[in-house]
């Protein structure tokens, strides 16, 4: 026959590795889930940041005028890289030129933006934006115009900027 107590040390130390283990696990499943929101919070900032950029640059390039030429084309570069950008540097008077010879007034605002895409390397930002243009050709009177834009877009330096932008359908 066994003495009182004789069972307890192997229970109790059955009982503290079983909490001990639970702890650890429990530490873990901790970790990893701090871990996710963490990574759901950056790619959450990121789509937003890549949006807010898209949608400023879009707004940028629908509205131009010909008195405001050189603002209006400096803002556009402001928001761009790589050869988008070089285009607007280099050709500024050239764009200046045909702008204030055909006295282009383009106004415009976004009424719709979405990500398609977006990691850490870049983004893919369709834009919807509703406006007028006015020039040489429409004798001046505003015409409706409405543009569909797709916009690439890479991280440089903390900001997102417009690596292309190109007219869809």
């Amino acid at each position: 026959m066994r003495e009182a107590g004789e069972g307890r040390p192997v229970a109790l130390w059955a009982l503290v590795s079983v909490l001990v283990l639970a702890c650890v696990v429990g530490g873990v499943q901790v970790a990893h889930a701090h871990d996710s929101r963490e990574r759901a919070a950056e790619r959450q900032q990121r789509y937003a940041d890549a949006l807010a950029a898209a949608r400023t640059e879009a707004t940028a390039f629908v509205n131009v005028r010909h008195d405001t030429a050189e603002e209006d084309l400096g803002r556009i570069a402001a928001g761009a890289t790589g050869p988008l950008k070089d285009r607007y540097v280099e050709d500024a008077d050239r764009f200046v030129a045909a702008l204030r010879r055909d006295k282009t007034v383009t106004t415009g605002s976004v009424v719709w933006a979405g990500v398609v895409r977006v990691d850490a390397n870049g983004a893919t930002v369709l834009v919807a934006t509703t406006g007028t243009r006015a020039d040489r050709t429409t004798k001046g009177e505003e015409v409706s115009r409405d543009l569909r834009l797709r916009l690439e877009l890479v991280p440089v330096d903390g900001d997102w900027l417009t690596s292309d932008i190109r007219p869809v359908g």
